[in-house]
């Protein structure tokens, strides 16, 4: 039986955009899995930082194409939740992420790429909140198969980007 023309063009791509992704779904995979977590939050510039500890959960979806994370923990006594679903846009060859959280009512959409050299991952966002438009920047970095760290940089108006959140991740065995 011979396909239609069409049909084998459409698997020859479906294959070669599989192939060429495969790479970038990995470094994704690489950090599925359950971590401890230390999180320090600095909610203004200049100002002591607030630490915490929790556990993060990455899984794989759809047979690696995503991956979601979940990170449970307390923050001045009151337990939080964050959820992050990130994935590798084969068309516009980018990273991208959403991410929410159970301590405001906001959906951040960020998106970026991965450097080889320094085996980071660089995301960015611009989004709404108070009246202003606010840039965030996430930068990750696998330093091993068992230590992750992640950190969030904002901005707004006028005050210059200081470093609001950091993470760093310790796989459990």
């Amino acid at each position: 039986m011979r396909l239609p023309l069409t049909a084998t063009l459409a698997l020859a791509v479906a294959a070669s955009l599989a192939a060429a992704s495969s790479t970038e779904h990995a470094r994704l995979t690489a950090m599925a899995g359950t971590w401890d977590v230390d999180v320090t939050f600095w909610f203004q510039p200049g100002r002591p930082g607030v630490p915490t500890k929790g556990t993060s959960t990455i899984r794989p979806l759809f047979d690696g194409s995503f991956i979601e994370e979940k990170i449970e923990g307390t923050l001045n006594g009151a337990p939080y939740t964050t959820l992050a679903w990130t994935g590798y846009n084969t068309d516009a060859k980018r990273y991208e992420a959403t991410r929410i959280a159970s301590t405001n009512s906001m959906r951040i959409v960020e998106s970026g790429g991965y450097d080889e050299k320094t085996q980071t991952f660089e995301l960015k966002a611009d989004y709404s909140l108070a009246g202003d438009t606010w840039h965030q920047r996430t930068v990750i970095t696998q330093t091993s198969p068992d230590a992750m760290a992640a950190a969030s940089y904002l901005s707004f108006g006028n005050v210059p980007e200081w470093k609001a959140v950091e993470i760093k991740y310790t796989r459990r065995h």
